[in-house]
């Protein structure tokens, strides 16, 4: 019933914009379910835009259209929802989706990302997810650009080699 107060009290002031920051932790998957299709109905019915922060990717991948995954404070990888949970592109998000549980497969263990967040005054030079990442290289000590990876832009290296990689592939193929 707070979230549910607190919603009303939001939309009290006829705003343009809600930024629920965690609007659903520690809730029941059928209240925390309730509470996003009451958000989304209010949102639609009185033409409110919506941010929605959190680490819930079940709920990202339910109720959203589009994503920004944030990493120390950076952005890494935006666009479709439905693109970054399906084929995500930066090894951050790929290890956040490969560490979800799976239905149907009792008995193993989760997969983690190794290492841990580091501390705002410790964050790396360059890529702030360098020291955790399998796929680090000197060259992640500078911080990368977004690159376009189908609908999503991505700031990763790697992605550009695969990028440019591929384009190689496609202009050999069609030479």
């Amino acid at each position: 019933m707070r979230q549910r107060i607190v919603i009303a009290i939001g939309l009290l002031m006829d705003p343009d914009l809600i930024i629920a920051d965690e609007p659903t932790t520690a809730l029941d998957v059928t209240i925390q379910a309730e509470i996003m299709e009451l958000m989304l109905e209010l949102c639609e019915r009185n033409n409110v835009a919506l941010i929605l922060i959190t680490h819930d990717l079940g709920v990202v991948s339910q109720v959203t259209q589009r994503t920004m995954v944030m990493y120390a404070g950076r952005v890494i990888e935006q666009g479709p929802t439905k693109e970054i949970i399906n084929d995500a592109q930066h090894p951050y998000t790929q290890g956040l989706i490969n560490a979800l549980p799976q239905m149907g497969v009792r008995g193993e263990r989760l997969q983690q990302i190794r290492g841990s967040m580091p501390t705002l005054q410790a964050i790396p030079k360059g890529c702030a997810f360098s020291n955790r990442c399998d796929y680090a290289t000197e060259r992640c000590r500078v911080i990368p650009e977004f690159t376009r990876s189908g609908g999503c832009l991505v700031a990763c290296h790697m992605v550009e080699e695969m990028v440019a990689q591929s384009e190689n592939k496609a202009q050999e193929g069609g030479a």
